[in-house]
């Protein structure tokens, strides 16, 4: 198992972001935005893919706003006050990155069923970010 401490370093890597705080961030709230458009029983099974520690973290965040729209990416790029929707988008592909580097193709396989179509998209594009720029290379 990976500590919390190391988890956060690969996504600080896989963001090109300059401080771990900064990547906690990113997965609070992308994390919160994900809870916001899931049903709460795709949250929990979405859940089961997870190792530790991203399963804490996401246990640890609060859900942000119900969308009934499903659209949690504008509501990151809102609430995380991010200039345009690509930033946004980035946000969710570096968390997707990072929990694609941690399980099994069968558990990126469940998780991406659970996604709703445009998130699923995202998880499929975080595939080169997890691969061809893995965090390992650089840690």
């Amino acid at each position: 198992m990976i500590s919390k401490e190391a988890y956060l370093r690969r996504v600080t890597v896989l963001g090109q972001y300059c401080y771990p705080e900064r990547a906690e961030e990113t997965l609070r709230l992308v994390f919160s935005c994900l809870k916001g458009v899931l049903p709460v029983e795709t949250g929990r099974r979405i859940l089961e893919f997870l190792p530790e520690p991203v399963r804490s973290i996401w246990d640890d965040t609060i859900p942000g706003k119900q969308l009934t729209d499903g659209d949690c990416v504008t509501l990151a790029k809102e609430t995380g006050g991010y200039p345009y929707r690509a930033a946004a988008e980035k946000a969710f592909e570096v968390v997707f990155a990072s929990i694609r580097e941690l399980v099994d193709d069968v558990k990126v396989r469940g998780i991406m069923d659970l996604l709703p179509s445009p998130l699923e998209i995202l998880f499929v594009r975080s595939k080169s970010c997890a691969l061809d720029g893995s965090a390992e290379d650089f840690l």
